[in-house]
């Protein structure tokens, strides 16, 4: 049975949640010498609910990425795709003449990106939740 089903992941306790990015954070400000790290990010429903509109998604897989545009900062960033029960990302056509430089509504980035945009703290992105 294919591990690529429209249940795969575990829902867990807050006390875990917040375990684990606790842990990010001191990684980020201890061992990275980061002060300004990226968190989280939030991303609307209607663009989630766009890329498993996909007859084909039965979920999203969320990459990691950088963006080092010039100003001096390597920026943290998620980019956002829906997936295939076969496990295999649901990309932009690859039929002659599509323009691969074209955004396209099946690849997601620019949430709204916490530290610079965050929810009050709680448990998930501080100590003092």
């Amino acid at each position: 049975m294919s591990k690529f089903t429209r249940d795969a992941g575990e829902f867990i306790s807050l006390v875990k949640g917040a375990k684990l990015t606790q842990a990010f954070r001191i990684d980020q400000i201890e061992h990275k010498k980061h002060k300004d790290f990226t968190i989280s990010a939030f991303f609307g429903e209607k663009k989630l609910h766009k890329l498993l509109s996909n007859p084909d998604a039965i979920g999203l897989r969320i990459y990691y990425g950088l963006d080092i545009d010039g100003d001096g900062k390597r920026d943290k960033k998620f980019v956002i795709v829906a997936v295939d029960k076969d496990g295999n990302d649901i990309l932009p056509s690859s039929a002659p003449g599509f323009n691969k430089d074209t955004a396209a509504d099946d690849i997601l980035d620019d949430g709204v990106y916490c530290p610079y945009d965050c929810p009050k703290g709680n448990a998930l992105n501080s100590d003092n939740g």
